[in-house]
């Protein structure tokens, strides 16, 4: 409907410099997957204006919450949603839209949680309170709009530390109840054992986990893996995969595809559809016939949800070379386990029309709607992968987005989970930003115990729920790792974060000893 338009009008009642609000917005539908739209930013604030054939939609905006968090954020009119209405501009509050959302969304896991006998503390109660008598008032001052996000701000702070405290609490009273799990994977990329002392690699790692993750990047990794076609550089892993098996870790390899363009070398780009397809066989069967069972989990593809696809793959050859990639590997080595690993679980991607930094050629699926259609095409997998790096977004949202995968009826993994320890989160690629003068993302700046409260929450979660087997943190050590200062350990010295101690605490309070299965 292009003749209409809403607008959400920010109010900026923060007492910072800024920024409070990001130039980049984007729309989810009903099901909580992201569409392109006509979504964009001005003077008069968020304003849609084509949702194409969606018709019920909410968004989501990094708003400046002082006191919690500069984060993106959804507001979907307390799951009503919103709909363009033929030539009629409507215009709502953002301030209160955020709000109330928060506080329904809470309202609704709370009701949830309560069902299976669980008791909110007396903290956690407080902050709901707070967040819902701040919300009643703005709804008391609409009239009066400035007056109505003032209240609305107060709300939502509440709203979002409670929304945090929520999960926390539930996860432990879960883990509580049903004691130690059998069989859970504590893991982390292997790589460190190239970047540091050996010895002192597995000492540290051992110490922590039970599962590691072997890479095998054709290039862009510790030894490229295929830097020329055919020649496959086995020996420095098989050196890592023996160290590990002796000390009692189970091994995934990673991953069988990845067209990623930190990855892909020129001549696998330069490989028609049907040449791809008969260099993966090849592949699959050399790589997975090496290893034999002594690798138990492969990841089959990586990232092909239309994020990493330097190939130029349509949708139809994505369900068909991944199909194509687990019968192989199945039929290679019957005994292991296959999982398909996505990352960007909210998939604002798709807003932006990019794979990676290339324009998309086609229409783009979030990562669970390649998922969902991996499955109704009978694809013959184990296990799907789940990327929980800080990007952003309040944690509660993060662990929401993951019980989605729970209806597809496979394991799920945190297949990599990280956050920096200083300033703000970057990439390895990403320039050096003088974080003093921008606002928070989380809670405060990013230090070593602020790193170790995020590996805690997620950590939690993964515990208390059957349904995720595996929780992976990526990666081991600063100067090395995907995220800038988001290793566990300083350098290659050795040095241990607080993250460190924080996870040994919680193996111990778990009752789990010595990385035992």
């Amino acid at each position: 409907m292009k003749d209409s338009q809403i607008i959400f009008k920010p109010y900026f009642m923060q007492n910072g410099r800024g920024p409070h609000l990001d130039d980049f917005v984007f729309t989810g539908d009903i099901w909580g997957d992201t569409f392109k739209s006509d979504i964009t930013v001005n003077r008069n604030g968020i304003v849609v204006t084509d949702t194409g054939c969606v018709e019920r939609f909410f968004i989501t905006v990094r708003w400046n919450v002082e006191g919690y968090g500069y984060l993106q954020m959804p507001a979907d009119n307390t799951g009503a949603f919103y709909t363009l209405s033929g030539s009629r501009e409507q215009i709502f509050n953002l301030n209160f839209e955020l709000a109330k959302t928060r506080i329904f969304r809470n309202r609704c896991r709370f009701d949830t949680f309560r069902k299976e006998n669980w008791l909110p503390s007396r903290e956690l109660q407080s902050f709901i309170d707070l967040a819902q008598a701040y919300l009643d008032d703005a709804q008391l001052k609409e009239k009066n709009p400035e007056l109505c996000a003032e209240l609305s701000q107060t709300a939502l702070k509440y709203g979002l530390i409670a929304s945090e405290l929520l999960e926390l609490e539930k996860a432990r009273y879960d883990i509580k109840n049903r004691g130690k799990r059998s069989g859970f994977l504590f893991g982390c990329d292997g790589r460190g054992y190239f970047q540091m002392e050996k010895k002192l690699f597995l000492d540290r790692f051992s110490e922590l986990f039970n599962y590691a993750t072997i890479t095998h990047y054709l290039k862009g990794d510790f030894v490229d893996f295929e830097p020329q076609e055919g020649n496959k550089q086995f020996r420095p892993r098989d050196e890592l995969l023996d160290q590990l098996l002796d000390k009692g870790i189970n091994v995934e390899g990673r991953p069988l595809f990845w067209t990623h363009t930190w990855v892909t070398p020129d001549w696998l780009k330069q490989k028609k559809y049907p040449e791809i397809l008969r260099y993966l066989e090849k592949h699959i069967r050399t790589v997975v016939g090496h290893y034999g069972d002594r690798i138990c989990v492969w990841e089959v593809v990586n990232e092909l949800h239309d994020w990493a696809n330097e190939l130029h793959l349509n949708h139809d050859q994505t369900i068909e070379l991944t199909r194509f990639a687990c019968e192989v590997a199945r039929d290679t080595n019957p005994n292991i386990k296959l999982l398909i690993n996505n990352c960007c679980p909210f998939g604002e991607y798709i807003q932006k029309g990019k794979w990676h930094e290339l324009p998309a050629k086609y229409p783009q699926r979030s990562p669970f709607q390649f998922t969902r259609q991996l499955i109704d095409a009978g694809v013959d997998f184990d296990a799907i992968g789940v990327q929980v790096y800080f990007t952003r977004k309040p944690i509660a949202d993060y662990l929401q987005v993951i019980e989605r995968y729970k209806e597809l009826g496979k394991d799920v993994q945190l297949a990599e989970v990280g956050a920096p320890s200083k300033g703000i989160s970057q990439e390895f690629l990403d320039p050096d930003e003088d974080y003093s003068q921008l606002p928070y993302e989380w809670h405060r700046h990013w230090d070593e115990e602020l790193q170790a409260d995020w590996l805690e929450q997620v950590f939690t979660y993964a515990y208390s729920k059957p349904f995720i087997k595996a929780a992976n943190w990526y990666d081991l050590i600063d100067g090395y790792s995907f995220l800038k200062n988001g290793g566990l350990l300083r350098s290659s010295k050795g040095e241990r974060k607080a993250a460190v101690d924080r996870l040994l605490k919680l193996k111990t309070d778990w009752g789990i000893l010595n990385n035992t299965l």
